[in-house]
């Protein structure tokens, strides 16, 4: 009789204990509706070159800054032709023209019918183009290249003509050639003037739907050079040293 009572108690220890650990399981298991929050973060690219973040969803409210092409936002508020973003300037308002749900690449598509040809660019230096039509040369935008007029040193002249010489090339070998205008980095109402860039405009160029500014900087013949929305920072000497 005595194994009997004890064999049953043993049993019952056992269930209470079975129990006890499918309880803690089923509770300590993770949720199944954190997931599915996580993903319902919506991001967004910025695709001008220099955009203002705003206060508001209106060109009336406060620049809060500015975000460069490409940067990625998180996307909070769709109104239509405004969206609210959180990014690292904190929380504002973009046009929403400036804005797309799809990364940025530095690759982009070139309609042939749309491009120029190599005739109609003229090379001044590494980071200087005449376009045929425009009324001023343009200063490309998004990095350096060396001087060639008035060098810091030998070395700045010596790349700088091959900046130069490459520039050309990439050019006159292109099947498709791109220009897209931007606003200068300058003070108001200066754009155009021997005030702001010694008169020059700026924009960006695209051979075979690549930046030449990123050609030149992987290839050693130039460097990243970002500014802000109304003054650029000192032109780096990445040469002279």
């Amino acid at each position: 009789m005595v194994p009997l009572i004890i064999a049953v108690a043993f049993f019952a220890v056992v269930g209470a204990v079975f129990d006890s650990t499918s309880s803690r399981s089923t509770s300590d298991s993770p949720s199944t509706e954190s997931p599915r929050q996580a993903t319902n973060i919506a991001y967004a690219y910025v695709t001008g070159a220099r955009v203002n973040q705003r206060a508001g969803p209106s060109t009336s409210n406060a620049v809060m800054g500015v975000l460069l092409k490409g940067t990625r936002v998180e996307q909070l508020r769709d109104d239509g032709q405004w969206v609210q973003i959180r990014s690292n300037l904190g929380t504002g308002w973009m046009s929403s023209r400036y804005l797309s749900s799809l990364a940025p690449s530095t690759v982009r598509s070139v309609p042939q019918d749309q491009g120029l040809r190599a005739s109609d660019v003229r090379i001044i230096d590494g980071d200087t183009v005449d376009i045929r039509g425009m009324t001023a040369n343009m200063r490309l935008v998004g990095f350096n290249a060396p001087e060639t007029w008035k060098p810091s040193c030998t070395a700045e002249r010596r790349v700088g003509e091959r900046a130069t010489a490459r520039l050309r090339q990439l050019v006159q070998n292109a099947t498709a050639i791109e220009f897209e205008r931007v606003a200068c980095s300058c003070r108001p109402g200066t754009e155009g003037t021997d005030q702001c860039n010694f008169g020059r405009f700026c924009g960006s160029l695209f051979v075979d739907g690549q930046d030449v500014g990123h050609i030149l900087i992987g290839e050693g013949l130039a460097v990243p050079y970002r500014c802000g929305r109304t003054s650029c920072p000192p032109r780096p000497q990445a040469w002279c040293r």
